[in-house]
């Protein structure tokens, strides 16, 4: 709960969102995947040049998507939203736009099979950092399933559209701190 605590809302829907949470059993929400409501971070990662977005390839979606995933027992906010970034795209160097997270939203997420397990509909957490990275850094084994995005294509390689809002809101709010 301390890091929704401490978590400053950026706008209306973060407000709303972490009032629910601070409501809810704390019982509830936890780092360990079991609970109805837990803990993920994601990166966004523009260029130096501020006009491509680093994104992965997300199969159960089926739409390029922010690197992120579950916080791991005894990780910070911070550490697994670098672990995360390093491990979806092999990225080596990054400056991280602030000390803290861009944004945190509440997320739900429908049931579905994960590696043919199914898993429930439950809630995440996410805690959204911001970067800057070289597009010509060293990624690991290069696949097609991450790459440097135009953001003025954005639509053309988002299939969720329901996601499209919230990363050029997170686009803007990097812009303001990179140029600002």
């Amino acid at each position: 709960m301390e890091w929704i605590e401490s978590y400053e809302p950026k706008n209306e829907k973060e407000t709303e969102d972490r009032e629910h949470l601070l409501r809810l059993d704390p019982s509830l929400i936890a780092t360990n995947r079991a609970a109805p409501y837990h803990y993920t971070t994601s990166s966004m990662v523009v260029d130096f040049e501020a006009d491509k977005l680093l994104m992965i390839y997300h199969p159960i979606y089926k739409s390029f998507s922010w690197p992120g995933g579950h916080v791991e027992e005894g990780e910070a906010l911070f550490y697994s939203a670098l672990r995360e970034l390093y491990e979806e795209t092999g990225i080596l160097y990054v400056k991280p736009l602030s000390g803290g997270p861009l944004a945190m939203e509440l997320m739900p997420v429908a049931a579905h099979l994960r590696k043919g397990e199914p898993v429930d509909s439950h809630f995440h957490i996410n805690f959204c950092y911001g970067f800057v990275g070289h597009e010509d850094d060293t990624l690991l084994e290069v696949k097609d399933n991450r790459k440097w995005v135009p953001i003025r294509e954005l639509d053309t390689f988002v299939s969720e559209a329901h996601m499209l809002p919230l990363y050029k809101d997170l686009i803007e709010r990097m812009r303001g701190i990179y140029e600002g």
